[in-house]
């Protein structure tokens, strides 16, 4: 015997831990555009029509049911067939729309992999400390505090280049190895100020910071904060928010210079001096670090390094434009392509520097690497700690930029590589589409 079977009715709810961060303020795209925020911490942009559908997707609803409440929101009519293919082909794989009484697991969802992004990233403050941290120090945003602070700094600078005797400073603590490794500490604490510069800024603009922690910029230690909840904040906001580890870092440089007036200390001296120095690296906006979130904030679009593709593409005469293109608008357009045109040169520069100097870079790193580790085991040996200490930073300082030339070498053939066997080889299956996934927030600081 037959039976009649009533087809089964597809319920969408919105995936757990997705959070509605709300519409993209100061966004280059002419069309409106939103945020969502997985319970992975990765931050989605989405378009208005699927954005609605999370929001009524709040307790399961049946795909008729979703549909019609969506088009009353819209204003234009989405039946259940296209809800269903919107949320099969959208909102489903990227975890953040689950459908109701599936048996099957879904697949994980994507992630972002942005270039030159932070990697293998640990935790040092957690978010609840970072909340307290940066409710305390967010009354340092006030605009009497920052203009006094601005002012301290100029006068500052201006008396010690009149004064101060920077090349006996450093002198003075070359030849002391416990100034030295001191020196090394006061910087990275200072780094850690500036980290916790952007958690204060991102809270004075009422937004929520994350963890402040440690990772690896291709193999460089370096710090980052997460504040990616500055997007909800508007664009003067988040730029306050790029801007607060360089802001914090002025008040590290102030600090240290009130003690060097008062004590005289060369290691304060050259504290001052090399902290600008780091400040000063942070505003190339060629790479992930401060001038590049200042930049990318000014032009309205979160990753700049994911237009480069398009906007190359559509400069080749006869080629059409490329829809990631069309969709900035014209001013934010226009920085977008200025910026290409100038950093895919210097990246390029940068890398034809490394291929022809790396023999040289290795081998100098090798003869220098000897006998820094014969003097490691010799201070060792010798019962000389801060000898060992000295020696043994020596090395690391050595081993990183020549690790780090062979990674980044390593990793562009790599990509050129991939890149010939599609051109050549179409024929081979292609790996799946990336979505318009990313992680905005991170605040990457100095190298140590």
């Amino acid at each position: 015997m037959s039976q009649n079977l009533a087809p089964a009715i597809d319920s969408w709810q919105r995936a757990d831990g997705v959070e509605l961060l709300g519409p993209v303020r100061g966004s280059g795209l002419n069309h409106s555009t939103y945020l969502v925020r997985r319970v992975d911490g990765q931050v989605v942009q989405i378009s208005e029509l699927l954005h609605l559908i999370l929001a009524k997707a709040e307790h399961p609803l049946a795909s008729e049911e979703l549909a019609r409440r969506v088009s009353d929101e819209f204003g234009r009519e989405l039946d259940a067939d296209g809800l269903r293919l919107l949320a099969e082909a959208k909102l489903e794989p990227l975890g953040m729309l689950k459908r109701e009484g599936s048996a099957a697991s879904p697949a994980p969802a994507p992630t972002a992999k942005p270039l030159l992004a932070l990697r293998a990233k640990a935790t040092i403050f957690p978010r609840a400390a970072v909340d307290k941290l940066s409710w305390i120090l967010s009354p340092l945003y006030a605009p009497p505090v920052v203009i006094a602070a601005v002012l301290g700094l100029i006068a500052l600078d201006v008396w010690l280049f009149a004064v101060a005797d920077a090349v006996s400073a450093l002198k003075d603590v070359l030849m002391t190895p416990s100034m030295l490794v001191l020196l090394f500490a006061l910087m990275t604490v200072g780094a850690l100020v500036h980290e916790l510069g952007h958690a204060a800024a991102c809270r004075y603009g009422g937004a929520q910071p994350g963890v402040v922690g440690f990772g690896l910029y291709l193999v460089f230690p370096a710090f980052y904060t997460d504040v990616t909840d500055a997007y909800r904040l508007s664009r003067a906001g988040r730029i306050r928010t790029d801007l607060g580890g360089l802001y914090f870092h002025l008040l590290w440089v102030v600090a240290a210079g009130a003690g060097y007036l008062m004590s005289g200390s060369p290691l304060l001296l050259l504290l001052v001096i090399t902290t600008q120095l780091q400040m000063a690296q942070q505003l190339p906006p060629t790479i992930r670090l401060d001038g590049y979130f200042v930049l990318a904030d000014l032009a309205g679009v979160p990753d700049l390094f994911a237009r480069v593709g398009p906007v190359l593409r559509s400069l080749i005469p006869g080629r059409e434009t490329d829809p990631r293109v069309l969709e900035l608008r014209p001013a934010t357009r226009w920085i977008v392509t200025s910026w290409v045109l100038i950093v895919i040169p210097f990246l390029g520069g940068v890398l034809v520097w490394l291929a022809v100097s790396l023999p040289f870079i290795l081998q100098q790193a090798y003869a220098a690497g000897s006998i820094h580790a014969q003097n490691l085991v010799t201070s060792i040996a010798g019962g000389h700690p801060f000898e060992a200490v000295l020696s043994g930073l020596a090395l690391v300082m050595l081993t990183l930029p020549a690790a780090g030339s062979v990674l980044v070498l390593g990793q562009f053939a790599r990509s050129i590589l991939a890149t010939l066997i599609r051109r050549l080889a179409p024929s081979l299956p292609r790996p799946m589409p990336r979505h318009a996934a990313y992680r905005p927030g991170l605040r990457i600081g100095h190298h140590s």
